[in-house]
C-alpha cells in the first residue's frame, strides 16, 4: 500500500526570496487566499524581515543618504514600496499578538524609516501600536524605548505645530520609565517646547543646533540596538556603506529639521512685521566689491537656514561667508517670487520688505 503523499506546500512558505514578493497581506486576504495566513507564522515573519532588509540595503545603494537624488519620483516609489512591505509584516505580527524583541525591532525600524521617508500618516499609525502598547506587553523593556518615546512625542510636536496639546497628551500617557523626566532627552524636549511657547526663537535655534544635539544625544551605537537584530544600523564612521548610520538619531534629526522649517516661517513673519529693509551686503573699506554684512549672518542664524542633519551627521564646519550669503540670497529670492520682499532699486544686496496689507 503506497504512503499518502503530503499536500504540496504553498510557495510563499517555501524558502527563497523570489517567493516573498508574492506574500499576501493578512488583512486583505483574511486567510481566504492560499498562503493568506503565511505571515502569521513566526518563521515566515523572520524570513520576510530579512527579505525587506535586502530591499532597504538596495535602496541605500541606489539612493545614498545625504546625496541629492536625480530621480525623486523613482526614489519616492521605492520608499513607498518599502513602507508597504513593513506594514504588511506589522499586520502579521499584530494578528499573532507577538511582542518579543523581534516584534519590537520591526516596529521601531518601521517608525524610523517612516520618519526618514517622510510618511507622517504611517508614523502616526505605527506609534498607535508601538508606544506605549507594544512596549508594555514586551517581556522586558529595551533600552531603545527612550528613542521611540522621544521620536513619537516630537512627531506630534511637528505635526500639530504651533499647538503642543497633542504632544503633551502623548507624553502624559507614557510611563515614567519610557522617558524619565530627569534624563537629558526629556529635559531637552521640555526646553524646546518652552522656547516655542514663549516665542523665543533665538533660544529654539540654539537648542536645535548641532552642538546641543551632539551633547544631548552622544552617539554610542552599543546603547542603541542589539547587534543581532535586523536594525539596518551602520556605524557612523563606516563610509563604505550608503545607509544613514544611526537610524534613530537620523529620524530625530529629520523631525528637528521639519520643525525648524515650520518655525522659520513663524520667525519670518515676525521679521516682516518688525523691519522695513534688510541690508545683506555692504561695501568693504575700499568701496569695492560688495561683501556679506552682519545682517546676512544674523538672518542666516535667526532663520536656521543651516541643516541640522548635515551638521550632526557629517560634522561639517560652519559655512563660509559665501555659503551663508548664498543661503540667505536663495531664501530672499524665494520670498521675492511670492511678493514678500523686493530688491531695492540701485542698491544691490538690499531688500525692501513688503508689508502684509490688512484685509
Amino acid at each position: 500500500m503506497s504512503k499518502p503523499t503530503r499536500p504540496r506546500q504553498h510557495r510563499v512558505y517555501q524558502p527563497g526570496k523570489r517567493h516573498m514578493e508574492l506574500m499576501p497581506s493578512v488583512s486583505r486576504s483574511s486567510g481566504l487566499e492560499k498562503g493568506g495566513d503565511a505571515l502569521r507564522d513566526y518563521k515566515v515573519q523572520e524570513e520576510y524581515r530579512a527579505f525587506i532588509q535586502g530591499k532597504v540595503d538596495a535602496y541605500w545603494e541606489e539612493f545614498p543618504y545625504g546625496k541629492p537624488s536625480v530621480n525623486e519620483k523613482q526614489r519616492d516609489e521605492v520608499r513607498g514600496n518599502i513602507l508597504i512591505l513593513f506594514r504588511k509584516l506589522r499586520e502579521g505580527i499584530l494578528s499573532t499578538k507577538r511582542s518579543d524583541s523581534f516584534a519590537l525591532e520591526v516596529y521601531e525600524v518601521s517608525l524610523h524609516l517612516s520618519v526618514v521617508f517622510n510618511s507622517p500618516a504611517q508614523t502616526t499609525s505605527i506609534i498607535s501600536h508601538l508606544v506605549p502598547d507594544l512596549y508594555q506587553r514586551a517581556p522586558e523593556l529595551p533600552q531603545t524605548v527612550s528613542w521611540a518615546a522621544l521620536i513619537s512625542a516630537f512627531h506630534f510636536l511637528v505635526a500639530a505645530y504651533p499647538s503642543q496639546s497633542r504632544c503633551s497628551e502623548h507624553l502624559a500617557l507614557l510611563p515614567s520609565s519610557f522617558l524619565p523626566k530627569d534624563a537629558p532627552p526629556h529635559k531637552w524636549l521640555s526646553d524646546v517646547m518652552r522656547a516655542l511657547r514663549s516665542r523665543n526663537f533665538a533660544r529654539f535655534e540654539s537648542l536645535t543646533k548641532d552642538d546641543k544635539i551632539k551633547a544631548t544625544f552622544p552617539i554610542d551605537e552599543s546603547n542603541i540596538l542589539p547587534e543581532n537584530m535586523h536594525s539596518g544600523l551602520r556605524p557612523m564612521k563606516d563610509k563604505t556603506r550608503h545607509s544613514p548610520g544611526c537610524l534613530p538619531l537620523v529620524a530625530l534629526l529629520t523631525l528637528v529639521d521639519s520643525l525648524r522649517q515650520r518655525v522659520r516661517e513663524t520667525t519670518w513673519s515676525v521679521i516682516r512685521s518688525a523691519y522695513r529693509e534688510l541690508h545683506c551686503r555692504t561695501l568693504d573699506v575700499s568701496g569695492q566689491p560688495l561683501v556679506p554684512s552682519p545682517t546676512g549672518d544674523w538672518l542666516h542664524r535667526t532663520l536656521g537656514l543651516r541643516s541640522t542633519i548635515t551638521k550632526v551627521l557629517n560634522d561639517d564646519p560652519e559655512g563660509t561667508e559665501e555659503e551663508v550669503d548664498s543661503a540667505v540670497s536663495k531664501w530672499l529670492e524665494e520670498k521675492c517670487s511670492r511678493g514678500e520682499v523686493r530688491v531695492k532699486e540701485g542698491s544691490e544686496g538690499c531688500w525692501i520688505i513688503c508689508k502684509v496689507r490688512p484685509a
